[in-house]
């Protein structure tokens, strides 16, 4: 199936505009970036997907990027027939430089997309999205996709196989508590009994004017516990609801996310 052409869109930041019409051009060979039209599903469902390909010693991220980077956007609003999507990320991979911590992918990442079509045959997915690409500084991308969907294409093992690495949903439910501290709030989050060798954890909360810093893990009494800062406009303590509160624990065998807690 043919896809469209897609342009893509540099926009570099002041401290590195020297250096902006040398990435621009050489953008092509930092970055392949295109729509996989995928197949159609059940219940007026449409799975499809974006493909990144990057080059020897370039990332991109997560949607909770770490200490710093870009997490992607995206936006489908211009297809018509579109009702709603839903964006899958497989599980990434965590790197340390000093103390900073990075999330996200290298050489190539397919990220599914669930789209709500309804009983819309063939019909024209248009997006525009804009991640990070990185290296020794970060590039901010906005790519302009399209891709032809058609109701009888097959599926899309790769976008399968790439839907198998999404982390599964933690069944136990955990518990978890706010209080004031330094620049904001100390968050809490216990977990019984986890069963895993998890070493990394990343805390994702619905207001997005809040920061989250790497959280700190620690068994304790057969339990693990989960402590992270989050620091608030004022510096001071605020309503926070629990149920927007996402937890995703990482183990070297895969992840496991939770969404909302209850409290202690």
């Amino acid at each position: 199936m043919k896809h469209a052409v897609h342009r893509i869109t540099t926009f570099v930041l002041c401290a590195f505009c020297l250096a902006a019409p040398t990435l621009a051009q050489d953008l092509d060979d930092i970055l392949q970036a295109k729509l996989r039209p995928g197949w159609r599903m059940e219940d007026g469902i449409h799975m499809a997907a974006l493909q990144l390909d990057m080059a020897p010693g370039w990332k991109t991220y997560w949607r909770q990027p770490g200490d710093s980077g870009i997490p992607p956007h995206f936006d489908f609003s211009q297809s018509e027939g579109l009702l709603a999507f839903e964006v899958f990320y497989p599980t990434p991979e965590i790197s340390w430089l000093g103390s900073n911590r990075s999330i996200g992918y290298e050489t190539q990442v397919i990220f599914p997309l669930q789209l709500s079509v309804g009983d819309a045959a063939d019909m024209t997915l248009i997006g525009r999205i804009e991640i990070g690409v990185c290296r020794e500084l970060c590039i901010p991308v906005t790519l302009d996709l399209s891709a032809q969907l058609s109701s009888q294409a097959p599926v899309d093992l790769l976008i399968e196989t790439a839907r198998a690495t999404v982390p599964k949903f933690g069944a136990d439910q955990i518990t978890c508590a706010f209080s004031a501290a330094e620049d904001g709030m100390e968050l809490k989050i216990v977990f019984p009994s986890p069963g895993r060798a998890f070493d990394n954890a990343a805390i994702e909360l619905d207001n997005q004017r809040l920061w989250v810093n790497t959280p700190k893990l620690e068994p304790q009494d057969g339990r693990l516990v989960v402590t992270a800062q989050i620091m608030t406009p004022t510096g001071q303590p605020m309503a926070i609801g629990r149920d927007g509160v996402t937890t995703t624990l990482f183990a070297p065998d895969g992840a496991i996310e939770y969404r909302g807690c209850l409290g202690a």
